[in-house]
């Protein structure tokens, strides 16, 4: 018997795409992010979620509260005014390094096609 087993039980290495689709971030009035070239990453397989380039995101906005279990990333809170948002992840290393996922159900949302 190999000892392949932790390869074989390894979660499968997420999809990611282009967009291809202009995304803003709305929160408490404000626009925090804006841009162009926001990807689609399949952290499951039935539906993407927007990873967005922190270049693109008004991080002044944005505070670090702890680190991701895998180390790759920041746990922070979006803080604008009197709304805290607390589930967002700024990734620092690994495949998605430079990119921050935020859950949009905690804020308004639009995206628009080019």
């Amino acid at each position: 018997m190999s000892s392949s087993n932790s390869t074989a039980n390894a979660a499968p290495k997420p999809r990611i795409e282009d967009a291809h689709r202009r995304v803003r971030v709305l929160f408490n009035k404000k626009y925090v992010a804006d841009t162009k070239d926001a990807k689609f990453v399949w952290e499951h397989p039935y539906y993407p979620i927007y990873y967005l380039p922190a270049k693109d995101v008004q991080t002044k906005y944005i505070e670090k509260i702890g680190t991701t279990e895998d180390g790759e990333g920041d746990t922070c809170k979006l803080k604008v005014g009197d709304r805290t948002a607390s589930k967002v992840t700024w990734f620092q290393k690994g495949e998605f390094s430079g990119l921050i996922k935020f859950t949009f159900s905690e804020m308004g949302t639009q995206a628009s096609q080019l």
